[in-house]
């Protein structure tokens, strides 16, 4: 996969990122503070996944950004709990887009952090705002185990009912991806939780005290090792949360660690067995009856996935066997600053001072950021369409995605649309009746990559006319489909000689036509990585869909007449 980013744009990327308030969010110097965020996370997952040079981090580090990305997720928290409960209601549908990019915006800067704390240097620069990402951690976490964020349910398999999709209200979608997005960010939390145990000795001293004296994680760690939040039962059987989607799990491998589950063994492990942090833990009578609980699963096969467990298992054992004193622990005066989480919630007054701000404050901030950024008219919308395309389009994260679906039954799809090439459909019947919804949305996509990426000129000098978009698959998409339809009419007056000549006028006029009128849906093309022989073999000739379901395989001429009646049926919907 090419980069999306270079090293001199990535380093210029970094120093760009600033903090934002919170009453900022939705304006348009935070959707420039979001675009960066986003091409950042973006390329720093490609540069993991293709085990290239980490530049991004590199930059990141160099810049010492990690406080300020801390500071965008605590403020984009604030925001989801006292401003978006008051104002989501009130967003139009117009709006509900950059609405949910607020809420995502919460996700990508944990994603990035995911990538960023594996290293060492990177924890060591964010200083004591390291101490307020485990509090948000550890707040994420409690949410868990205590199960006020629930695994999303299930998709009902079967044909998709697009009334109710269509009849449902704009805040009732938002809400459901305000849900989804919760749980994505707390499962993100699972592993931050375990970069901050495992580089605990080079944080500063106000980390390890805030995760055992004041937070007391590992009373949090062993209710989300019994809830199991990264694990649901189906009809079908048990499914895992793996790489961010649901996986079903065959009944030989229900006992292996996902991903997930791992981190939360490694995060106790590394708190109970340092002894550093073991010095600093009281151990009660209370906490030894909790972590005791974690000896039913510590079984064989699961010691031989981590076998540093064994060593966890005998510290359990003797802990079960210890006498607690009486006389606890003189408790520690180390309380850590909240410096970030200070300046998001307080709101200085006429005196100078700090205060904190009151419900009048936050229903001023909602009904101003609904007045000024969650309103917008038809222009803004397309400008923010477009800025979306730049950024996910251009197959940036094709190889971080799954298995594209068709847009409109949802089955598996093999061919994407030859303009936007974001679009994937199971055939040409599917992509024809999403073509008017899909219409405007492709002219966008295309005119967007068409600024990010120019074309290049032809050899003869020919210009695309204007309203006709490009067939990638083809040089002349249009062209092909005018001489089908001249040959499939020479076709015919040589095979039947009774029936009646098509004159050279006849074909003239309908060249004319399919020439001036305005342009079908473009035909599907089978990108680069999901060709067959054949397709490349053919590759000359313009793709025709393969029959759908159990009809039999065309022959060379059926295909041959099939996208030509396609072409005219085209033309008989725009006359």
């Amino acid at each position: 996969m090419e980069a999306q980013l270079t090293h001199f744009e990535a380093e210029a990327y970094a120093k760009m990122i600033e903090p934002f308030a919170v009453e900022d969010i939705g304006s348009k110097s935070w959707m420039r503070q979001h675009n960066l965020v986003e091409q950042l996370n973006i390329q720093a997952h490609n540069n993991a996944v293709t085990k290239h040079d980490e530049f991004v981090v590199e930059a990141l580090l160099d810049a010492e950004k990690l406080p300020t990305l801390i500071h965008h997720l605590l403020a984009t928290e604030a925001w989801k709990i006292k401003i978006y409960p008051r104002l989501y209601k009130k967003i139009k549908a117009a709006a509900s887009v950059k609405a949910y990019i607020a809420l995502y915006h919460e996700a990508t800067v944990c994603n990035l952090l995911e990538v960023l704390l594996y290293h060492e240097q990177i924890c060591e620069s964010g200083g004591d705002a390291m101490c307020e990402l485990a509090d948000y951690c550890y707040r994420k976490l409690l949410m868990l185990s205590t199960k006020r964020v629930k695994p999303p349910e299930p998709k009902p398999k079967g044909k998709v009912d697009l009334k109710a999709m269509a009849n449902e209200k704009a805040h009732e979608t938002l809400e459901k991806q305000a849900r989804d997005i919760e749980y994505t960010v707390c499962m993100s939390c699972i592993t931050l939780m375990r970069f901050l145990t495992e580089h605990i000795k080079i944080l500063p001293v106000s980390v390890p005290r805030q995760l055992l004296d004041n937070l007391d994680v590992p009373m949090v760690l062993v209710p989300l090792m019994e809830a199991a939040p990264w694990q649901r039962r189906t009809r079908e059987g048990i499914e895992k949360y793996v790489e961010n989607k649901w996986m079903k799990i065959e009944r030989k491998d229900r006992f292996r660690l996902s991903k997930l589950e791992a981190q939360v063994w490694l995060s106790i492990y590394n708190l109970l067995m340092d002894k550093g942090c073991r010095s600093l833990y009281d151990f009660t009578n209370y906490r030894k009856d909790v972590l005791c609980r974690l000896k039913r699963y510590l079984n064989d096969l699961l010691k031989d996935q981590l076998p540093m467990l064994l060593e966890m298992q005998r510290f359990l054992e003797e802990l079960s066997l210890m006498k607690i004193p009486a006389e606890p622990k003189p408790l520690h005066l180390v309380v850590p600053v909240e410096r970030i989480r200070e300046l998001v919630y307080n709101v200085r007054g006429p005196d100078g001072k700090m205060d904190e701000r009151t419900d009048e404050h936050w229903n001023l901030m909602a009904k101003k950021q609904l007045e000024i950024h969650f309103t917008m008219d038809h222009k803004s919308t397309m400008e923010q369409m477009k800025t979306l395309a730049e950024l996910y389009g251009g197959g940036a994260m094709e190889a971080l995605t799954e298995d594209p679906k068709c847009a409109r039954c949802g089955k598996p799809a093999t061919n994407r649309c030859s303009n936007c090439r974001q679009e994937w459909y199971c055939g040409r019947k599917c992509q024809l009746k999403a073509w008017k919804k899909h219409k405007k949305v492709c002219a966008l996509l295309t005119e967007a990559f068409q600024k990010k990426e120019p074309s290049k000129e032809t050899k003869g000098g020919d210009e695309k006319a204007k309203g006709q978009p490009k067939n990638i698959t083809s040089d002349a998409g249009n062209i092909n489909a005018q001489n089908k339809i001249v040959d499939i009419t020479k076709t015919k007056k040589v095979s039947n000689s009774s029936e009646e000549k098509v004159s050279n006028s006849s074909e003239e006029k309908i060249t004319e036509l399919v020439a001036s009128s305005p342009s079908p849906a473009p035909r599907i093309e089978i990108p680069e990585r999901r060709r067959s022989t054949e397709a490349v073999d053919a590759e000359e000739k313009p793709k025709v869909v393969g029959p759908i379901e159990t009809s039999p395989k065309p022959t060379q001429n059926d295909e041959m007449f099939g996208s030509a009646n396609d072409a005219l049926l085209d033309l008989e919907e725009i006359e």
